[in-house]
């Protein structure tokens, strides 16, 4: 729940410190990103390897943020002051069964991207030519790293495509077959949404997906454990002469405690 300006002002003010009865607090230092910049260059120069998250935070939305700047501008730096043209890695990290402990991850690696060194000009320029070769190439980039990853517009298009994959996908598929299969299966999709005017037969798939994955949900399971509902064990015992199977299919257990 929000916490109200009072009661978080209540909170400072009735917390004591051991030494003087105030409350102690650290204050972030500022950080020079002249001098950051300096030893990302340095580094690059020196054939090294720098990580960068573009997007500029952490989050768990079904799309890329607005990338920051500050990659474009380390490449061109880069080209500037050491002729030296930066590729640019795009890696996509993707996570299967994320509420299980120890869950499968994938990380894929993208075709580099290199800056157009006659653009150079442009961005010494400085002013809106500047910032139309910055922003071209962070379009680049984005694009890039939309090559590695699923994009969604919202979760629940995202779970639509996940379900729809699993439906459709051979057993024995690997990790980096199901990722590809599942990026065509979202490509599919947004051209599909995009055009405006469906076909009839998609939106009928849609609503049958939909209500799959509502009867799932009632049911308390998820989609990769209904080929387990089919396996029966004929365990039997008798007792009192009469035979009597002890266990029957998950599902019709389930439906009877309903």
């Amino acid at each position: 729940s929000a916490v109200g300006e009072e009661e978080l002002q209540n909170v400072f003010l009735n917390t004591k410190d051991d030494n003087d009865g105030a409350l102690s607090y650290d204050i972030l230092k500022h950080v020079d990103l002249h001098v950051v910049f300096e030893r990302v260059l340095d580094r690059l120069a020196a054939g090294g390897v720098v990580g960068i998250f573009p997007e500029g935070g952490s989050h768990d939305r079904t799309d890329l943020l607005p990338l920051k700047v500050g990659v474009a501008l380390i490449a061109y730096s880069a080209l500037e002051r050491d002729g030296l043209n930066v590729p640019i890695i795009p890696v996509g990290l993707s996570y299967f069964r994320t509420h299980r402990w120890r869950g499968k991850a994938i990380v894929e690696y993208g075709d580099p991207v290199y800056l157009d060194p006659s653009t150079l000009k442009d961005y010494k320029a400085g002013g809106a030519e500047k910032r139309a070769v910055c922003n071209d190439f962070l379009g680049r980039i984005r694009d890039s790293m939309r090559g590695v990853i699923v994009a969604s517009p919202d979760y629940e298009s995202l779970q639509l495509v996940h379900t729809a994959r699993r439906l459709y996908q051979r057993s024995g598929i690997q990790g980096k077959e199901k990722q590809d299969l599942l990026r065509r299966f979202a490509a599919g999709y947004k051209i599909l949404m995009d055009s405006g005017d469906p076909p009839p037969a998609w939106i009928d798939l849609q609503k049958r997906i939909t209500a799959y994955r509502r009867e799932l949900r009632d049911l308390g399971i998820r989609d990769y454990q209904v080929p387990g509902l089919e396996r029966e064990i004929a365990i039997t015992e008798r007792e009192n002469g009469e035979e009597i199977i002890t266990e029957i299919r998950i599902g019709y257990r389930i439906v009877h405690l309903l």
